[in-house]
């Protein structure tokens, strides 16, 4: 009975601690007054276990400023953690490149770099053992986090499914690379992971209920719940790009069935229909832009830009069915915020487009209550959001 006891007040001592940290993390630069108070902790406990992390180096402790007109006494001491404590690699898999940046310890990047995309998975475990081995001398790297699309499973490191081939199903990918590096190894959906990352990186800006709407060549919109980005039972959560909006439609370019949201908006059918219409001798815009050339995102961006009407309509029509989905996705799980990034809104047209035709269909209070912000676009997003991976796990968590 007395071991079952011990073992009992450890695992709560334990929880106690990955609490603190988690909220120290969160929440920095925070009191220890503000510390228990929050979780509901003795002073006593929550000074003993940030003593023992301040010791170790994890944490960090400055004096608070005083207020014009204070009236003296020591002011209370400030926590954060200590940015040279740890260091996290993080690699996004895109649909154009691979990112790869290691940050320290609070997200900050210390080095980055682009590579090519590739589709072999043998290839790719190539490209990253070579990519990655120069970082992996770096004093307190915790591992590697790794996002790429797909149905991917956090728990088993594994690819369910993936939309680069059937080569790379059921692939234990995090085994794969940790072997060939010697590090452990995180994987998840890469969308996912961005979202993971904005809500560890940034979490004063965000609520413990939001959405994460991201556009590229599919579109994808986690959900995060208390700073958890929701999985689902089958590691395929998020997948809005393959919500049925037009029953017998076009074919879906990803999953080969008519009438996805991906069939009628994201950056692929985008470029199809701006194609078609250079096809037919319209869009005499992005004609001269982009000369013998296929169009790309940014060629389509510029036409728009430059008042090419047909583009104009093909991005219209593409925004009308995605701020629909979005109303969907308000309208049924009703987010505090919801959270867009994608290359399309770099101009600012399309941002009021997407909110025209979203607010049009927001029912209830969701039209006024609902926050929809824009999140500048960066192409290490995902990468930074595998290195969150690794942070939470391995520094918050203590797994």
């Amino acid at each position: 009975m007395d071991g079952n006891k011990t073992g009992g007040l450890s695992e709560v001592r334990r929880r106690n601690r990955t609490h603190i940290r988690e909220i120290i993390y969160r929440r920095a630069p925070i009191t220890r007054t503000e510390i228990a108070h929050e979780l509901g902790l003795t002073l006593p406990t929550v000074t003993t276990s940030v003593a023992q992390m301040l010791e170790d180096g994890l944490l960090t402790e400055t004096l608070m400023a005083e207020p014009a007109g204070s009236a003296g006494g020591r002011p209370p001491l400030l926590l954060g953690f200590n940015p040279e404590a740890g260091r996290a690699l993080g690699v996004e898999l895109g649909p154009y490149e691979t990112a790869v940046v290691l940050t320290d310890l609070v997200g900050n990047p210390v080095a980055q770099t682009l590579l090519p995309a590739v589709q072999e998975y043998d290839e790719m475990l190539e490209q990253l053992e070579t990519a990655l081995r120069p970082y992996l001398n770096e004093d307190k790297l915790m591992g590697v986090g790794l996002g790429l699309p797909g149905f991917v499973s956090r728990e088993s490191g594994e690819v369910r499914t993936s939309i680069l081939g059937r080569k790379w199903d059921n692939r234990p990918i995090a085994g794969d690379l940790s072997q060939r590096l010697g590090v452990p190894v995180m994987v998840d959906n890469n969308v996912r992971m961005r979202a993971g990352g904005q809500a560890l990186f940034h979490g004063k800006e965000t609520e413990n209920l939001f959405a994460y709407l991201f556009v590229s060549k599919g579109i994808a919109c986690p959900l995060m719940i208390r700073g958890r980005v929701l999985s689902g039972s089958t590691s395929g959560a998020g997948e809005l790009g393959h919500m049925v909006m037009q029953p017998g439609g076009r074919i879906c370019p990803t999953c080969g069935r008519r009438g996805c949201l991906e069939s009628l908006t994201g950056e692929t059918a985008i470029l199809r229909d701006c194609t078609e219409q250079r096809q037919a001798g319209r869009a005499r815009t992005l004609a001269a832009i982009c000369g013998d050339q296929p169009p790309d995102i940014r060629a389509v961006l510029q036409a728009q830009q430059a008042g090419d009407p047909d583009i104009a309509e093909v991005m219209e029509n593409a925004l009308r069915y995605l701020g629909l989905a979005l109303a969907n996705v308000v309208n049924l799980i009703s987010p505090a915020q919801v959270l867009v990034e994608g290359y399309l809104f770099r101009y600012e047209s399309n941002k009021e487009l997407l909110l025209k035709y979203a607010r049009s269909h927001f029912y209830g209070l969701n039209e006024q209550q609902v926050q929809i912000r824009f999140l500048e676009f960066n192409r290490y997003g995902g990468a930074l959001g595998a290195a969150a991976a690794v942070i939470e796990h391995f520094c918050i968590q203590g797994e």
